[in-house]
């Protein structure tokens, strides 16, 4: 078989036969060795089969995560090696005939395991595994229990193993900045990129450069070869599984990069639409022709009129030299969208003139950068004098300033440090309360997920329930501080706000202070044991 490039991507599209292991034999196929190629082992992998190899009969283990995650491509990879002392029940929601429930599958599973000599591994959804804790038969209640024990945090016992694929993120903060988001990801671009005669990938770039087919394809390839090109693609990722709350698994990553590669043209257009591919349309809201500034949106002009620009051209032609950009596409030919999200993409490389480094500053990951940093405080916080500096002006000068100017946004002339509670009529009540950072809650609270860190205030002396704050929330928060009006668009993090504004109100009505406001006036009702002193009475 004479393939292409084009040939050996389709294993990578969702719709391909390959993108799903079984255990049944079929000949082998000349796209099986593209495929192979790809495979990158995951750490859940390597502590699940470190598991594998200290199992005695009786065992189970539970490999559990998410259509797509991968969880068939590990099962069928083990079975090889232990397929004569395990069983390897790939897919919990399968059964063994037609007229059976998935829920009826596991009982005649748990039922076979109990008379054979083998430990036993099954991979299951998360939710098909709290389904059968809920609705398989009662005598398998010793299993059903492990199953709920599990699904509540609690340890189970040493008889049964749980795998979650969900606690094992594809997405990570570095203390070092210049680290990629995602070693998964970085490592699968890297290796179907790799440009060596072993790589089956980059062999058919060269054999279809040479017979000058599929020049936009071959330019998109080139470009994702690039480093600074994976990790601008992996930190829009990150943004999509940060802000759109997008779990993102092995099967939809394979597709994503499909897309960009054979989408309907150029890569920097198909990253950011153009396709039905979930993560591309996510990926919309972050495309950087969104973000009109002053240079990019002169540029933009300046394009669309035509005017001629030299240097430019002479850039443009460093990019097709290089292979870079499609020679079908010349320069009149592209749209300025077109060749905005490319310099987005090329941000971080030295090429030709760098005419793109212009709008190298317009590009800068602001907020993803503050989020990482307060993330990386709160995980790494020891209680050091050190890291409570480092923390403090987060605190004092975002979260605690937020609070204060959302809570009192209906009453702006209120003092500083006191908090509106409510009206009655023309009469505004406010009680004057202290909110600090509780530096010793911190400590408790780690931040095992990337999506979110555990904030911990106290008012009044009063502790708090952590807060948890996503990207969202400390937009937001953000935003507030800088005179901000929230809108519909900010529902979600509006809610978790509320949310924090309600407990700190909880604790200030129960202050024996209160200030009442009313026309232009402020009196004062302090509460002494049993009497009530009122002050600001004329």
């Amino acid at each position: 078989m004479d393939l292409t490039l084009r040939d050996a991507l389709s294993v990578l599209s969702k719709a391909s036969p390959f993108s799903v292991k079984t255990l049944s034999e079929k000949p082998h196929d000349p796209l099986d060795d593209a495929k192979e190629w790809l495979y990158i082992e995951q750490d859940i992998e390597r502590d699940f089969r470190n598991t594998l190899s200290t199992l005695d009969s009786g065992h189970i283990i539970f490999l559990c995560g998410s259509s797509g995650d991968g969880k068939s491509e590990i099962l069928a990879r083990c079975s090889e090696q232990y397929q004569c002392s395990i069983r390897f029940h790939l897919d919990g929601t399968h059964s063994f005939s037609p007229y059976q429930s998935a829920i009826d599958a596991l009982d005649q599973l748990f039922d076979s395991s109990q008379t054979d000599n083998r430990a036993l591994v099954v991979g299951i959804n998360i939710g098909m595994l709290a389904n059968y804790g809920k609705e398989g038969a009662a005598r398998h209640s010793s299993i059903k229990d492990e199953i709920e024990k599990f699904l509540s945090g609690d340890t189970v016992g040493s008889k049964y193993h749980f795998f979650d694929f969900e606690n094992y993120s594809k997405f990570q903060f570095n203390t070092n900045s210049t680290a990629t988001h995602s070693k998964f990801a970085k490592q699968l671009i890297q290796r179907l990129t790799e440009p060596s005669n072993e790589n089956p990938y980059h062999a058919l770039s060269m054999k279809d450069g040479a017979e000058q087919r599929d020049p936009t394809l071959l330019a998109n390839y080139k470009l994702l070869g690039l480093d600074c090109v994976q990790d601008a693609i992996i930190t829009n990722l990150f943004k999509v599984r940060l802000i759109k709350d997008q779990f993102i698994t092995a099967r939809s990553l394979l597709d994503f990069i499909y897309q960009l590669l054979l989408g309907n043209g150029f890569l920097p257009d198909n990253l950011f639409g153009g396709s039905d591919n979930e993560l591309v349309q996510r990926m919309g809201d972050f495309d950087p022709t969104l973000l009109h500034t002053q240079a990019l949106d002169q540029f933009v002009l300046r394009y669309e009129l035509e005017l001629p620009n030299l240097e430019l051209a002479t850039f443009i032609e460093s990019l097709q030299e290089k292979g870079l950009y499609s020679e079908a596409r010349g320069v009149t030919d592209g749209s300025a969208a077109t060749l905005v999200r490319l310099f987005y993409l090329l941000r971080n490389l030295s090429i030709g003139n760098n005419f793109h480094h212009q709008f190298q500053s317009d590009f800068e990951e602001t907020l993803l950068n503050e989020y990482a940093k307060v993330w990386l405080l709160h995980a790494h916080y020891d209680g050091s004098n050190e890291t409570k500096l480092a923390l403090r002006p987060f605190y004092v000068n975002e979260l605690i300033s937020a609070i204060y100017r959302y809570a009192n946004r209906n009453a702006p002339w209120l003092q500083k440090g006191e908090v509106f509670l409510g009206k009655s009529g023309t009469l505004q009540l406010a009680a004057p309360i202290d909110v600090k950072a509780d530096f010793a809650s911190i400590q408790k609270k780690t931040s095992p997920s990337v999506s979110r860190f555990w904030a911990s205030l106290k008012v009044s002396d009063k502790v708090l329930e952590p807060i948890a704050i996503n990207l969202n929330l400390f937009e937001l928060i953000s935003k507030l501080n800088r005179g901000y009006r929230p809108n519909k668009y900010d529902k979600n993090a509006v809610v978790l706000l509320d949310e924090i504004i309600e407990q700190v109100r909880e604790v200030a009505k129960g202050s024996n202070i209160l200030r009442f406001y009313e026309n232009g006036h402020c009196y004062t009702a302090q509460q002494d044991d049993d009497m009530i002193e009122i002050s600001g009475v004329a």
